[in-house]
């Protein structure tokens, strides 16, 4: 299957200075204007001020100067299941001609990949073929990154060395939301003389049957599901009682019922 870019020789030769000098003054102003510290570039904690090129960041730099990488993978099969990857990047321009190459590898064995945490210790992972594509992706990316840096020139601003995994930006931890405890829902009491109480059934054919109590005292209705409390509200007609309720959304709630 022939490639969809083909290697086609360069038009011309070397670049002429004002070229190469116009070449590196777009990669500055690209560092200057668009790229964002942590998400395009990082700094190794402890090595210096030398900054580090992230994937984001050769992302910005190929479509600045419209490069089209073309990426061969070879992959090896290592001892209990491990596999490593090795990815060389050929970069083209958009008339095809090649530009340069970068190369990159990664393996299961690194031991960011072989291990897993089981509480306060590292074991071996017996799921590492779980990894195997963050593997193969980790290897395009230095390869990418290092094809990028060979032919923008880019190499003295950026290194990629130390850092590869700070290319996937840093996410806040998620914070869960906490639980707010149900403030408690005041009672309130009604006296007066229970004038009469209502009742409203559900359907014949109601999955789940009910019956409401409706008990009106001293003007007020007050509503229940609780048969008890009903019950006793009916027993009641006519005389001087003490009503409890609370306030439940709209609708006021019956708690309780007994003679004054």
């Amino acid at each position: 299957m022939e490639n969809a870019v083909q290697v086609m020789p360069p038009s011309s030769g070397a670049m002429s200075l004002k070229q190469v000098a116009d070449r590196v003054n777009i990669v500055h102003q690209i560092l200057e204007t668009v790229m964002k510290k942590g998400t395009h570039f990082g700094v190794v904690p402890g090595c210096g001020s030398r900054m580090v090129l992230l994937k984001p960041g050769a992302d910005v730099l190929a479509m600045t100067f419209r490069l089209v990488p073309q990426f061969q993978i070879t992959k090896t099969d290592l001892e209990n299941g491990h596999r490593e990857f090795d990815v060389t990047c050929s970069m083209y321009a958009s008339d095809g001609a090649l530009l340069g190459q970068g190369v990159g590898s990664c393996s299961t064995m690194e031991k960011k990949y072989r291990y897993r945490k089981d509480g306060d210790k590292k074991v071996e992972n017996e799921d590492i073929a779980d990894v195997y594509n963050t593997v193969l992706k980790m290897a395009k990316k230095r390869a990418h990154i290092d094809a990028t840096l060979t032919v923008t020139g880019a190499g003295d601003l950026f290194t990629q060395d130390l850092i590869e995994d700070e290319d996937e930006p840093k996410k806040e931890p998620v914070k869960m939301p906490v639980e707010k405890k149900a403030e408690p829902v005041e009672e309130l009491t009604v006296i007066g003389v229970v004038d009469d109480v209502a009742e409203a059934h559900s359907k014949e054919d109601a999955a789940k049957p009910w019956t409401k109590w409706g008990i009106k005292i001293s003007g007020e209705t007050y509503g229940t599901f609780d048969k008890t409390i009903g019950e006793a509200a009916k027993a009641l007609c006519g005389v001087e009682s003490v009503l409890t309720w609370k306030l439940d959304g709209k609708y006021k709630t019956a708690t309780g019922v007994k003679p004054v």
